[in-house]
């Protein structure tokens, strides 16, 4: 081989020699085994069910601190949410733990930081439910938008999830901005338990920047102030009252919040608070649930609009036993021994009030026939004192004929309606409960329907007019109207009962609440500590003792308890279904939008 030979191998050997040293070995990624995605992908998903609630809470309780009216989470309630979720977290680091023990690659790589960031979100939760530190919440507020952030590094990294990418785009949308600066903040306390310190919140008037720390010292922190001088008067305020405060001048934060309301997560809570006027006893709703009526024994009946503005506060000369709207909300009647007929929004009188010879029992409004039904007892509610009645009128109080006035005996009568526009009135006499009916503007008397065993204590008709129910002294009964001969005995005489609106007959007892189904069989029963008040709205709404709200699934009777706040004196709904008030407090009338 000749030298130029050699030179030219030499030259092409040195030349591969470059060439592969200036080109990196091509780098395999790992390969995602179908089981380690299915695991991460349900992870994910875990996670983004924790971020969302936590996102919509947040954005209630903001909502709150910033004192509005609608879509507010307490920051005692968020405190119990934060507890539930703290739970949740635990769980699901252990099962991250368990997924990616012993093993490598892109989904551990962004999997264990993501549950660290939930741990941290955990505690500082924690620390919020605990103290009311705003602080803390504000750490809240940063460890969730993290979580989203390494929640959407996770998802790339995984087949595509139409309900995660939803979720994300949910929660996201819940937006908080936290600043800090210089306030003043009034404790007072402290306080020997918990109950003592909500208590003297009570005391204040429940003023919504008050929190109350859930671990020794018990104190209360009201604030934050923009001004010292507003803060030692609240103080000043306080020591009159006899409660220890203290001013302090801390770095305070304000929370603004933006986006659409998260009305889906946060149907538990309140959709609307309203502060009432003077102390409250009775609370009625709109036939949409936006207009609210409250009315005390001072007399006073106060006509909220949809956006919260006092419009009228007509006033009567005694307690209001009734208050009701008509079906267009036109008109409401409020009242007791006088039932008076007003206009919406002005509070004018219309028409002729109703006068009774005791306080009226019971008011409806019967959209079919469109009229108001009311009924009392007679004055003593002997025999000898004089008969009760049932007057009508119509929504602008215009007086109507025959049947009305109906008398009935003296220990009053029951009334119900359904949609359709019949009218059904029961009465006692003989040892049994009479149910009869009547169409306001075509019949001028009652037509008998049925005859039940016992003393009546309350009658309700479903919304389609098919069946009945009624509570006696000797047990509670169910019979198609069509034919009374079906008539059964349900129960014992219950405490309460309602239809809802897809027939089911609700029934409520001190320890338990039972559905019963269109045939008449027994659903589902669930039971309760102290069953006080039921409403058949769309899904049953109980109060359970005075405090504790439930709502009930429909098809397996699911309890979710409701962020009522405080104790209750009435409970009520919007004729839609879809709403249902508490009178809270005697001082706010607390709304929930039911899905």
């Amino acid at each position: 081989m000749s030298g130029a030979s050699v030179r030219r191998i030499l030259a092409l050997v040195l030349a591969l020699a470059f060439v592969a040293s200036c080109t990196e070995p091509a780098v395999t990624k790992p390969a995602i085994s179908p089981r380690d995605a299915d695991a991460a992908a349900k992870l994910a998903r875990d996670a983004g069910a924790i971020l969302l609630q936590y996102s919509a809470y947040n954005y209630g309780v903001a909502g709150a601190l910033a004192a509005e009216k609608t879509r507010t989470v307490t920051p005692s309630r968020y405190g119990a949410v934060a507890r539930d979720n703290a739970r949740a977290i635990a769980a699901f680091s252990g099962n991250v733990l368990t997924a990616t023990v012993d093993r490598a690659g892109p989904l551990r790589d962004k999997l264990v930081p993501l549950a660290d960031g939930l741990a941290d979100l955990s505690k500082d939760g924690v620390a919020y439910a605990d103290g009311g530190d705003p602080a803390s919440f504000a750490r809240v507020l940063a460890d969730v938008t993290a979580g989203w952030q390494r929640l959407r590094e996770l998802t790339a990294a995984l087949p595509k999830d139409d309900g995660l990418d939803g979720t994300i785009a949910r929660g996201v949308s819940y937006v908080v901005a936290a600043k800090s600066e210089k306030r003043s903040i009034v404790t007072a306390g402290p306080f020997g338990t918990v109950a003592d310190a909500q208590q003297a919140v009570r005391a204040m008037g429940s003023p919504p920047n008050a929190t109350i720390t859930q671990v020794a010292p018990y104190v209360i922190r009201l604030g934050p102030y923009t001004d010292r001088p507003a803060a030692d008067a609240l103080s000043a305020l306080l020591t009159k009252q006899g409660m220890t405060s203290v001013v302090t001048e801390e770095p305070s934060y304000s929370f603004a919040r933006s986006g659409p309301a998260p009305d889906i997560e946060l149907w538990r809570e309140p959709s609307r608070v309203q502060e009432t006027h003077g102390t409250s006893r009775r609370l009625a709703l709109s036939p949409d649930g936006t207009w609210i009526v409250t009315g005390g024994d001072d007399g006073y009946a106060a006509l909220f609009g949809p956006t919260g503005t006092l419009r009228a506060l007509p006033q009567s000369f005694a307690g209001m036993s009734v208050l009701g709207f008509s079906d267009d909300t036109r008109f409401f009647a409020v009242g007791g021994q006088v039932v008076n007929f007003l206009a919406v929004p002005s509070g004018q009188l219309v028409g002729s009030g109703m006068r009774f010879t005791s306080a009226a029992t019971q008011l409806l409004f019967v959209p079919g026939s469109r009229l108001f039904v009311a009924g009392s007892k007679g004055p003593t509610g002997d025999v000898s004192g004089g008969p009760g009645v049932i007057g009508g009128r119509a929504p602008d109080g215009s007086p109507l004929g025959a049947p009305f006035p109906i008398v009935t005996p003296a220990a009053g009568s029951q009334i119900a309606a359904s949609d359709i526009g019949d009218v059904y009135v029961g009465t006692t006499s003989g040892g049994a409960y009479d149910v009869e009916v009547f169409r306001p503007g075509i019949d001028a008397d009652l037509r008998a329907v049925a005859r039940i065993p016992g003393v009546g204590r309350a009658l309700v008709v479903d919304h389609a007019g098919k069946f009945a129910a009624a509570i006696t002294d000797q047990g509670t009964f169910r019979f198609a109207i069509a034919d009374p001969k079906t008539l059964a005995r349900l129960a014992g005489p219950v405490r309460e009962f309602a239809f809802s609106p897809d027939g089911t007959l609700y029934l409520l007892e001190p320890t338990s609440l039972t559905a019963i189904g269109g045939d008449g069989m027994t659903k589902w029963k669930t039971p309760l500590l102290d069953g006080r008040r039921l409403v058949g709205a769309k899904r049953a709404v109980v109060l359970d003792g005075t405090d504790r709200l439930l709502a009930f699934a429909p098809a397996d009777g699911t309890a979710e308890e409701l962020g009522a706040g405080g104790t209750m004196q009435d409970l009520t709904m919007s004729s839609d279904s879809r709403v249902v008030g508490a009178l809270v407090d005697a001082r706010r009338a607390v709304l929930f939008t039911l899905p």
